[in-house]
């Protein structure tokens, strides 16, 4: 990380949790604990990836919504611009599991 600059050194580290992160684990131990909010990346407007479009405001409403921890819309970076993608990759997975479980009956 020596060409990075301090900026994006700090975004990078902000996010280096994704290394071991398994969204399939993390929304199976939400779960147990009965945390059914789904998972964000903070921007502008609540961006929740993973969701259709039409079902996001209900979403909200129901489930609740938490940050993914160093998101952004903010890129400082080719490192940091990969590793804000593989967040939303994350969060789009942990969201198409706990989804089911907040919306159902």
């Amino acid at each position: 990380m020596s060409q990075v600059t301090p900026q994006e050194k700090n975004g990078v580290e902000s996010l280096l949790w994704l290394k071991n992160a398994d969204p399939k684990k993390s929304a199976q131990q939400a779960l147990a604990r009965g945390d059914k909010r789904l998972m964000a990346m903070a921007s502008r407007t609540t961006n929740l990836p993973g969701l259709e479009p039409d079902l996001i405001s209900k979403a909200k409403s129901i489930c609740g919504v938490r940050y993914l921890e160093g998101s952004t819309d903010t890129v400082l970076g080719e490192i940091h611009l990969k590793l804000i993608q593989a967040a939303s990759e994350y969060a789009a997975s942990y969201n198409r599991i706990i989804i089911d479980h907040c919306l159902e009956k």
